[in-house]
């Protein structure tokens, strides 16, 4: 027994590490001398009697508990710590406990020995050897919870270790992109002051080989105008007292025409006296013998013009050969007659060009812009496009974006009051707010808008390289109906856009109201592109057919507005139905090359007249051909009542807009 006693004090000095470990030690004292006390009492009286268990039993039994709970109280407080060091706990309370109740069941059986005799002896045996065993459980087991506890206090140094080293990695990673972060910023910085330079440096060149061509190209078209003059005609200008009068004088292409011209009048009225003489003769031959002497005096009369005709009757052959004589010359003159019409009209578009080429040049030359001047830091200004009461139009190219641009500058005048020049700002400022949220592919793009000086600003728009409906009218009179109806399709494209509010609510609906074939223009693919909103009015109401107030009364293009907008002594609204009236009459324009209501007057005649006003029906000519489903459209279009007339939704639903052919 002392010996089991030993090994357990050894197990927990060794592993265990019990704080009762001074009870132990006076627990196994007292043990060892009771068990003395009672072998001797068994020597001495050799009866056998029964014992009480021994006082301090209880004692021992309240060590054993103690111990028990103390590795449980342990296991609470190291909750947190460690799990395994919790189990090991655990399994030392349960190997004290095993230790203690087998001491105990050692102490009884040793008592029962004492008092029973060498009859016990044998069992006493088994307990020992069942105590031993356990107690060799107990100490594998605890060794192997040591060694789990080993483990998991390496693996936790390894660990520390490790974020030690990933802190200290960190840090140092954290210093290598902080250093090349500077570093790629100074970089960044050189390329981006390199990159400057350089783009200043092609832009200098840029700008410059601008510049030189621009300049080579103004000379050419001077020297092409100057060397034209004499072939297409000139203006000359005649001082006629402190007035100086501009006169157009024809060049020597037009006078050569007219030569060609007459030359074909003579030949004409040759064949037709020819062709007429033939009628009577033949008429004559058919008559009485005694009539020969009316055709001998015809004879007489013409004989130096026409030695062909005889006295003599004509033979069939004659007049046949005759007849399809004149029949010949009369086709080839025919031939002739359109050669010279085509020639004409080719003739009188180019001195048209030429004309428009001489005035935009003349006003180049007067404008203050003239020098090819650099606006904004960024325009270099080509040529003149056109030129209004107070604006110019120019063909510019943007450096930045590297596109040609039209730039139109406003200029005001400097002997106007400021209020004229602040309601003059506000017109031009609210035409930049309308059309700068616009984007549309059939309308001109608004790119820029900048001030030049105190008296001067200017906006940037789309460059359309094509020229414009009104030109084109000019120069062609009329169009097919398909073609019409083709341009016509591509103005009613960007018109619902522009009518309906956007879907994002950043604007209204609008009403353009200067629609005209000068505000159509051509790319250079040929498409329409509508421009020019400087008399647009926004409606502010969800439905974008809603009427407003009119207040521009007596502004915009009168053959292009409709009748309501020459209402005076009332309130006039009108709606987008003014837009669509404007396109029945540019359609119709196009279709019958000339306006429906006008045609011929000025402005103020027509505004003197009422004829709008009185624009009631509209005349639909026989010729040129146009289809019943173009006629009806144009109707529409043109109702005098804009109660009755569709707005730009319902025009763009009407049958002949979607039918697939005409």
């Amino acid at each position: 027994m002392t010996q089991v006693l030993s090994s357990t004090t050894n197990i927990t000095n060794k592993g265990i590490r019990s704080p009762k470990s001074s009870s132990h030690h006076s627990f196994l004292s007292e043990h060892s001398r009771d068990r003395s006390n009672s072998n001797h009492a068994s020597s001495s009286n050799k009866k056998p009697r029964i014992l009480l268990p021994p006082a301090n039993n209880k004692r021992i039994h309240d060590f054993f508990s103690s111990s028990k709970k103390k590795p449980q109280q342990q296991q609470v407080a190291k909750a947190n710590t460690s799990t395994g060091g919790t189990q090991q706990n655990n399994s030392v309370g349960q190997a004290n406990n095993s230790v203690s109740q087998n001491t105990s069941s050692e102490k009884n059986q040793s008592l029962g020995d004492s008092q029973h005799g060498k009859a016990k002896g044998s069992s006493t045996a088994t307990n020992a050897a069942a105590s031993s065993s356990a107690l060799l459980a107990a100490k594998a087991a605890t060794e192997e919870w040591q060694a789990k506890c080993n483990r998991l206090e390496q693996k936790l140094q390894d660990k520390d270790e490790q974020l030690k080293a990933v802190t200290g990695n960190k840090t140092i990673l954290h210093t290598a992109l902080q250093q090349a972060l500077t570093k790629t910023r100074k970089e960044l910085q050189t390329l981006q002051e390199s990159a400057a330079t350089k783009i200043e440096k092609v832009s200098s060149i840029l700008e410059d080989t601008l510049r030189w061509k621009f300049g080579k190209q103004a000379k050419e078209l001077r020297a092409k105008l100057s060397s034209d003059g004499n072939r297409l005609g000139r203006i000359v200008s005649t001082r006629v007292g402190m007035r100086v009068i501009d006169s157009w004088e024809e060049g020597y292409a037009s006078r050569d025409w007219q030569d060609r011209k007459e030359e074909w009048k003579e030949k004409h009225r040759a064949l037709l006296k020819k062709q007429e003489r033939l009628k009577q003769r033949l008429a004559a031959q058919k008559e009485p013998a005694s009539n020969t002497d009316g055709i001998t005096s015809d004879k007489t009369d013409d004989s130096s013009s026409d030695t062909t005709i005889s006295e003599s009757p004509m033979s069939p052959l004659d007049i046949q050969e005759a007849q399809e004589s004149i029949q010949m010359h009369m086709e080839a003159l025919l031939r002739e007659e359109k050669e010279l019409l085509l020639e004409e009209q080719a003739l009188n578009d180019e001195k048209g060009a030429h004309i428009r080429a001489l005035k935009r040049i003349a006003s180049e030359d007067s404008s203050r812009f003239k020098s090819c001047a650099k606006l904004h830091d960024r325009y270099i200004l080509d040529c003149l496009l056109g030129k209004g009461g107070f604006s110019e139009v120019w063909k510019g190219y943007d450096l930045i974006e590297l596109r040609e641009v039209a730039v139109k500058i406003h200029q005001l005048d400097p002997r106007w009051a400021d209020s004229k020049k602040e309601n003059y700002t506000k017109h031009v400022s609210r035409e930049y707010e309308i059309h700068r949220n616009v984007r549309h592919s059939r309308i001109v793009s608004l790119y820029d808008v900048f001030e030049i000086d105190n008296n001067s600003f200017a906006t940037v728009l789309e460059c359309c390289k094509g020229t414009d409906l009104d030109t084109l009218l000019k120069r062609k009179k009329r169009l097919h109906e398909r073609q019409a109806r083709a341009i016509l399709l591509q103005i009613l494209s960007g018109m619902q856009y522009l009518s309906q509010p956007d879907a994002s609510k950043s604007r209204q609906g609008i009403i353009h109201y200067d629609l005209k074939p000068g505000n159509i223009l051509f790319d250079q693919f040929g498409d329409a592109k509508i421009t020019d909103f400087g008399l647009s009015k926004i409606v502010d109401a969800p439905d974008s057919a809603e009427s407003m107030e009119l207040t521009s009364q007596g502004a915009g293009t009168y053959w292009y507005l409709p009748p309501e907008c020459f209402v005076t002594g009332e309130q006039v609204r009108i709606s987008n139905k003014v837009d669509v009236w404007s396109i029945g009459v540019i359609f119709y324009q196009m279709l019958y090359g000339q306006r429906p209501f006008g045609e011929g007057k000025s402005q103020d005649k027509l505004l003197a007249d009422h004829t709008m006003l009185n624009a009631q029906d509209v005349y639909m000519p026989d010729k040129p051909k146009v289809s019943q489903a173009g006629k009806d459209f144009l109707k529409q279009c043109l109702t005098y009542d804009q109660a009755f007339r569709p707005t730009i939704a319902q025009l763009c639903e009407n049958p002949y807009v979607l039918q697939k052919g005409i």
